[in-house]
Order: C-alpha cells, then sequence, then structure tokens
C-alpha cells in the first residue's frame, strides 16, 4: 500500500513539473543503482540547491538505462514530502 502511494505521489509531481515548467538543472551521471542516481550537479534553481554531488531518487528508473556514468545531463527535481525527487532526466544537448 505505501509503495503504490509513493508511485501515485510521483506521477502527481511529475504532472505538476511539467505542469509548473520546473527549471532544468545540469550535471554528470555519476552512477546509477536501481532507481537511484549519484548527480555532480550545478545549481537546482527549482528547490534552491547549490552545486554539490549527491545521490536521487528518479521517478523513472527505466529511463535510467539509457544513461551510462560520465553523461552530461539535464533534470528536472521537486520535492517530495521532504526528499528531492529528479522527474526527468536526460542526456545534455
Amino acid at each position: 500500500m505505501k509503495s503504490r502511494l509513493f508511485a501515485l505521489a510521483l506521477s502527481l509531481l511529475s504532472a505538476l513539473a511539467i505542469a509548473a515548467d520546473v527549471p532544468w538543472a545540469q550535471g554528470t551521471l555519476k552512477k546509477v543503482a536501481g532507481n537511484k542516481a549519484t548527480i555532480d550537479h550545478g545549481p537546482i534553481d527549482s528547490i534552491g540547491m547549490g552545486p554539490m554531488t549527491m545521490q536521487f531518487t528518479v521517478k523513472d528508473a527505466a529511463g535510467l538505462a539509457r544513461l551510462k556514468n560520465g553523461d552530461k545531463v539535464r533534470f528536472q527535481a521537486v520535492m517530495a514530502g521532504g526528499d528531492i525527487v529528479v522527474t526527468r532526466i536526460e542526456v545534455a544537448k
């Protein structure tokens, strides 16, 4: 039940991120483990975070399969119940 609520919350967050036009952040993918991604990133304006390297929960874990360590990425992140969740991630163009 708890995992279903979490999945629902993430789906809603994704819709809100798109609707609210969350700014993209830039970084370098360091590591992927399941639905977690470690990213060395610049500022994340959507949540007021400065540059650092940290691990994030990623909503679309299947999308991480298209990425590899060392890729330059852009991503959108939102706060969800005290956690930072990456709602979208892709190779930077």
